[in-house]
C-alpha cells in the first residue's frame, strides 16, 4: 500500500516561496517544472519511503534538476509521510532543519 503524504505548515510555505521565486525570477515555466519535480518526489515517497537518513527520524531526498531537499519523517504505523521543509541546498547550513 502507498503511504499518504502531509506537509506541515513551515513545509507549504517553502513550496510556495520557491514557486513565487521562480515567476519572479525566472518564468511561469520554470516555476511550474520545479512543481512537477516536487510531485515527481511524492509519487516516489509514496512507493518507497526510506532515502538517505540524515538525523534522528528524518530523512531527506533531493528534487531532480531544482536544488532542493525534501525533508521528511515516516510514520509506517500510519502510513503517512509528513514533510517537514523544502530546503534549498545554497542556505545557510546553519539555517538546515
Amino acid at each position: 500500500m502507498a503511504f499518504k503524504i502531509e506537509y506541515t505548515h513551515q513545509a507549504e510555505i517553502d513550496v510556495v516561496k520557491a514557486v513565487d521565486y521562480y515567476i519572479e525570477k525566472a518564468s511561469p515555466k520554470i516555476a511550474k517544472s520545479f512543481y512537477s519535480k516536487l510531485i515527481e518526489a511524492e509519487k516516489t515517497l509514496k512507493s518507497i519511503s526510506f532515502f538517505q537518513k540524515i538525523h534522528n527520524d528524518f530523512h531527506k531526498l533531493p528534487l531532480k534538476i531544482f536544488p532542493y531537499i525534501i525533508i521528511y519523517k515516516v510514520d509506517k504505523e500510519n502510513e503517512i509521510i509528513k514533510i517537514f521543509r523544502i530546503f534549498h541546498t545554497s542556505q545557510n547550513p546553519e539555517k538546515y532543519p
